[in-house]
């Protein structure tokens, strides 16, 4: 996996009604996912925890302040995307992500 820019990250963004959808290349090792999660997290000023490794799937919580995100990371539907959790709206999660 090339070295994400936060632009590239932004421009991968997309707002859906209960989740952002991030139209991103699937990491093909544990180790690009463990870098992709981070590098997702810097791009808001979020930081990363409690990543959790299922067979087809990876988890991960995005936390700043009072805004806490679940980022999803799924190989059998091939998807990305990230989830507000807690009392965090879905609109202070897109913004910490750099978007208006």
């Amino acid at each position: 996996m090339q070295q994400l820019t936060q632009q590239q990250i932004r421009q991968s963004l997309v707002l859906q009604a209960r989740s952002i959808d991030v139209l991103l290349t699937l990491p093909s090792t544990p180790l690009k996912t463990e870098q992709f999660i981070h590098t997702l997290a810097e791009a808001g000023g979020m930081r990363a925890s409690n990543v959790d490794w299922g067979a087809d799937r990876c988890q991960a919580i995005l936390m700043k302040q009072d805004i806490s995100a679940v980022l999803c990371i799924e190989w059998l539907c091939e998807a990305i995307w990230l989830e507000p959790t807690g009392t965090t709206d879905l609109n202070q999660i897109w913004q910490a992500l750099g978007q208006r």
